[in-house]
């Protein structure tokens, strides 16, 4: 009779610490997503907060150090507003001018300097839908 009532509160109590463990999980993973006019309107007050910024890469723009090739700045446009961008990683193979990019990082002096980026190809993913339409 004793585990009979133990059973419900080991169950809730595994439930609540489940509960705790993705709510903390997730607080730590959002990125909250701003336009480059939003940076430009909050001015420096965002700077201390990682954020998301999305755009196009400006052609002519991407230059990389000869003494480092990590080393990679471009200017990242969108709206009709362009801001410069910092990278220092492995570039994905997607990258490239004209291109659609989010980047996450923070924004010091003037720059967006990325930790993170991320690439998108549109006929890639057109591809896929125009074979899931016609099999589907």
């Amino acid at each position: 009779m004793k585990i009979n009532r133990k059973f419900p509160v080991v169950i809730a109590g595994i439930a609540a610490l489940l509960v705790l463990w993705v709510a903390v999980g997730f607080e730590g993973n959002e990125l909250p997503y701003l336009t480059i006019e939003e940076l430009q309107e909050t001015g420096t007050s965002e700077s201390a907060k990682r954020f998301r910024l999305g755009g196009n890469v400006q052609e002519g723009s991407v230059v990389r150090a000869e003494e480092n090739p990590l080393d990679l700045s471009f200017n990242l446009s969108q709206g009709g507003e362009t801001l410069p961008v910092r990278y220092h990683k492995i570039v994905p193979d997607m990258f490239k001018e004209g291109g659609e990019v989010i980047v996450e990082g923070y924004y010091v002096d003037g720059e967006f300097r990325a930790d993170n980026l991320m690439t998108k190809c549109a006929s890639r993913y057109e591809g896929d839908l125009r074979e899931a339409e016609s099999s589907g």
